[in-house]
């Protein structure tokens, strides 16, 4: 039985999810506050399996800073205590149950979008990052009609994008074609960011008495 985990937007999600099917799940909705409210359907979770678990998948992200970590947090601590494996998946490819071709795009800040080629259920590469006037063409030229965002203001101004958050069912889903090729716990889990964190030093300010 696979526990699923994914954390990485603001809906967030656990299902357990046995011979190709999902036995039980649990859905939520938070504003970087996950660390509130995923604990309770965890305990739940593992009620409900008698803790028999074989596989932990969790979702990398990219996403919520807090949200990704605090996924990746719980799912280690699972992992250590009934002593099985965790796999990390990309989050991006959890936006579909298809295992198909498909975009993800969003709001990357700083004035600009990324997106994301997932084609037959994995992503390509690393996300491309686009400014703002060069996004639409950019669209355009990937040439795949199914796009999701997790922005729904991204979904209201761009033609033909879906909102639409990754769910836990979609990420245990792909965990098992993952699992099927590499072993167990080969796979990093470490959060995925867009780019590096930015981080501004604070200025140094005068103190009486001693030198600058």
């Amino acid at each position: 039985m696979i526990l699923a985990i994914e954390s990485s937007t603001p809906h967030a999600g656990l299902c357990l999810r046995e011979k190709e099917e999902t036995v039980w799940s649990y859905e939520f909705t938070s504003d970087r506050s996950h660390n509130s409210h995923i604990f309770k359907p965890i305990a739940e979770a593992l009620e409900f399996c008698g803790r028999k678990l074989d596989l932990i998948s969790v979702g990398l992200g990219p996403g919520s800073y807090s949200g990704v970590r605090v996924g990746i947090a719980a799912a280690n601590g699972i992992s250590l205590a009934l002593q099985i494996p965790v796999v990390g998946v990309s989050s991006l490819e959890a936006y579909s149950d298809s295992g198909g071709d498909f975009l993800v795009v969003g709001d990357a800040r700083r004035k600009s979008f990324f997106i994301a080629t997932i084609k037959s259920g994995q992503m390509q590469g690393e996300p491309e990052l686009v400014d703002e006037e060069r996004f639409p063409a950019a669209l355009a030229e990937k040439k795949i009609n199914a796009v999701f965002s997790m922005d729904e203001w991204v979904a209201d101004r761009f033609q033909g994008v879906v909102h639409r958050f990754p769910t836990a069912e979609n990420l245990a889903k792909r965990t098992v074609v993952v699992d099927s090729d590499r072993q167990a716990g080969a796979v990093s889990v470490e959060p995925h960011y867009l780019r590096p964190p930015y981080i501004t030093k604070a200025k140094k300010k005068p103190v009486p008495g001693f030198p600058a």
